[in-house]
């Protein structure tokens, strides 16, 4: 198709092609700008109800994306039809996709791919709150600029839910890419995209596509029954972190997937927080052959009914085949691990043996040595080992010692500053005194303890020799790491009033001697703390912070009447919580909620007490409706209200809440703008006028 003009624009050449259409580049003579048109023409034999139904969907679609204005989309100027041809004209970009970096060899720094996720997810958010799908998230729909800005294009399969143009039995979009209650043919929403938006991230961090095939139908398949390989099967040089993040992000069901792209992106940054700037997302030499060698040796076996209802391989479910490829993974030296095998497992024997057996002898052999007698014959040294733990006498030792002479090592223990108690291998002396055989080649533990203050040595016999006869141990300030866990776990910990950025159960370094005050705080249960001072003993505080018992917080029931003109969403924060006239179950506290309507501009946020085991009707004052008209001369302006666009001129009987509201009107050919503040009264009409 050669076209010379569009409407007002004039076409100069064409820059794509696709199956439906063509992309050209073109000038806007108005204010002398370049622009991308894009095109949908309809084959040869499609019938007339067929072309109308199409070009309806086109459009109208089109007009949906076009109130979208943000950093990371492609900005729509204008939709029209002429001469049976359906055009958008949008801005014109210069980039490249981002299909050259989901190459294995070409693959981004992690730290590159965080920014496009992070500007990817932005945009949709932004899509989504507007209640725009883009429907067709893929590599070759988001272009990377010059000045590494990001930016969502193509939104000529984008679909206001409240729209039904699809046509019934026709599949929009690329099967790889696609939700599954997409390629059901099920509602969609948001959801939908950021499922697109996970198999897009996985290819920028492996270069492999999570649900490859030989053909549609088997990617179908895949994407409806199968789940993806762990990303660190492709590529073993990603965080761990990564494996639960990409599982969440193509989860089957939208209500066990992220909700938000900006949680994603977040838990990316996270992932990648300690990073170097420069890490590759680049799989180790040969890991993707390795990788598709054990595929195709586990698909060999027969198949049979596993996971949801769907094929696999004999009795293997998906997170067997999970288990699998992490057993898969290379780690670190396992070519030699693998080239030695036998002889590193006959070495582990070998040592283990020594371990049992070695002592025994010669414990056996002391005895011998330091009774004169054979194995069978009773003496003094026989009620001394009855009595002793590692060879160490009890109380009286000292005395049978010095009988023994030269048999023995004896050794008198003091402390810095003086006192405590003295153990050996967790046995306590009556005396501070150690003995110990001469023949004992065994090292024992020696530790000496005074309040909050210890100190540890690991000696042989041999090595106590050498303190002739008197040991001198320093005792300094218990430090030790400290495992702290709750019930339920995931509770947040914070350590003398600072957040340590760890949830329960976790380790600690805390010091005996200083004053800590430990706090755990998790949603739904009442918080818990303790102060433990140097008079504490450690140990019962280090047993106690093993077993934490959080008691739940008692739930309160609210329930906000409905308004009679409209329905209101309620928000806790961001997250929204119900709507209004349903039973809200919180937790016993004082909370903030934020109660919205944005078709009629409503936003109204009421302080609400929740009380455990009651129920509560707050009485809360919603505005009124009126009606907003804005005209404007000429007529080719869009109109935003609260900074919300709402369509082009005129705006007639617009329904909206009661109360001061921002009108801004952009006249479209040169971006001028003029913005007004209106009081809008409840059953009564404001208008606006703008002239240019």
């Amino acid at each position: 198709m050669k076209l010379s003009k569009l409407g007002r624009f004039e076409i100069i050449r064409e820059i794509g092609k696709g199956a439906m259409g063509q992309v050209f580049l073109a000038n806007d003579p108005k204010i002398e700008r370049k622009v991308a048109i894009k095109t949908i023409v309809l084959p040869p034999g499609t019938s007339e109800e067929e072309a109308h139904e199409t070009s309806q969907r086109f459009l109208r679609e089109a007009q949906a994306a076009g109130k979208l204005l943000h950093p990371n989309i492609v900005t729509i100027f204008d939709v029209g039809e002429e001469g049976g041809v359906s055009f958008i004209a949008m801005e014109y970009i210069e980039g490249e996709t981002l299909e050259k970096y989901t190459r294995p060899e070409s693959l981004l720094p992690l730290r590159r791919v965080q920014e496009i996720i992070e500007q990817a997810a932005s945009a949709l958010d932004y899509a989504h709150q507007h209640h725009v799908i883009h429907r067709d998230i893929k590599p070759a729909n988001l272009m990377l600029l010059k000045n590494s800005v990001l930016k969502v294009t193509d939104y000529g399969l984008a679909k206001n839910p409240s729209a039904n143009l699809t046509q019934a039995g026709v599949l929009l979009g690329t099967p790889s890419y696609m939700s599954p209650e997409q390629i059901q043919g099920h509602e969609l929403d948001g959801r939908s995209d950021l499922f697109s938006l996970g198999v897009v991230l996985y290819e920028l961090l492996t270069g492999v596509r999570p649900f490859e095939g030989d053909s549609i139908s088997t990617i179908i398949y895949r994407v409806l029954y199968e789940d993806p390989r762990p990303p660190a099967v492709h590529n073993p040089a990603l965080p761990p972190e990564i494996n639960g993040i990409l599982e969440r992000a193509l989860e089957k069901e939208p209500e066990r997937r992220y909700q938000l792209g900006s949680e994603m992106a977040a838990d990316l940054a996270k992932a990648f927080a300690g990073l170097p700037p420069e890490t590759l997302s680049r799989p180790l030499p040969g890991t993707a052959r390795a990788a598709a060698s054990v595929r195709s040796a586990q698909s060999s076996g027969t198949i049979t009914r596993v996971g949801r209802g769907a094929p696999g391989r004999r009795g293997e479910s998906a997170r067997d085949r999970r288990a699998l490829d992490v057993a898969a993974m290379p780690a670190a030296g396992s070519g030699f691990a693998a080239r030695h095998s036998l002889k590193i497992a006959a070495v582990v024997v070998l040592a283990i043996l020594g371990l049992v057996f070695f002592p025994r002898l010669v414990n056996r052999y002391e005895r011998h040595a330091a009774t004169g007698s054979s194995g069978g014959q009773g003496g003094g040294d026989a009620g001394m080992e009855s009595a002793s733990v590692g060879g160490v006498p009890p109380a009286g030792g000292a005395a049978l010692a010095a009988n023994r002479g030269a048999g023995v090592v004896s050794v008198e223990v003091s402390t810095i500053p003086h006192g405590g108690t003295i153990t050996v291998d967790s046995t306590r002396l009556a005396e501070p005194r150690v003995v110990l055989s001469v023949s004992d080649p065994k090292p024992h533990d020696i530790v000496a303890e005074a309040g909050c203050r210890r100190a540890v040595a690991e000696m042989t016999a041999k090595d106590l020799a050498s303190f002739k006869g008197n040991l001198v141990m320093e005792l300094k300030p218990r430090q030790e790491e400290v495992m702290i866990a709750s019930e339920p776990p995931g509770a947040r910990i914070r350590l003398n009033g600072h957040d340590t950025g760890k949830e329960t159960p976790a380790v600690l370094a805390l010091d005996g001697c200083e004053e800590r005050k430990i706090e755990l705080a998790r949603d739904g249960y009442r918080p818990w703390s303790a102060t433990y001072t140097s008079e504490n003993r450690f140990d019962a505080m280090v047993d106690a912070l093993k077993k934490i018992k959080l008691d739940p917080v008692p739930v309160g029931f609210v329930k906000v009447r409905k308004p009679a003109e409209y329905d209101l969403e309620i928000f806790l924060g961001e997250k929204r919580i119900g709507r209004a006239g349903e039973m809200l179950s919180l937790p016993e506290g004082k909370y903030s909620l934020t109660f919205r309507n944005d078709k009629v501009f409503v936003k109204e946020t009421s302080q609400v007490l929740a009380e455990g085991g009651k129920t509560i009707t707050p009485v809360i004052n919603f505005p009124a409706l009126g009606t907003l008209t804005v005209q404007a001369q000429p007529s080719n302006c869009k109109v935003f209200v609260d900074g919300v666009y709402v369509d082009v001129t005129p705006v007639l009987d617009l329904p909206i809440a009661s109360g001061g509201h921002r009108v801004k009107v952009v006249f479209v050919p040169n971006g001028a703008e003029q913005e007004v503040v209106v009081a809008v009264t409840g059953g009564k009409n404001a208008l606006v006028t703008v002239k240019f």
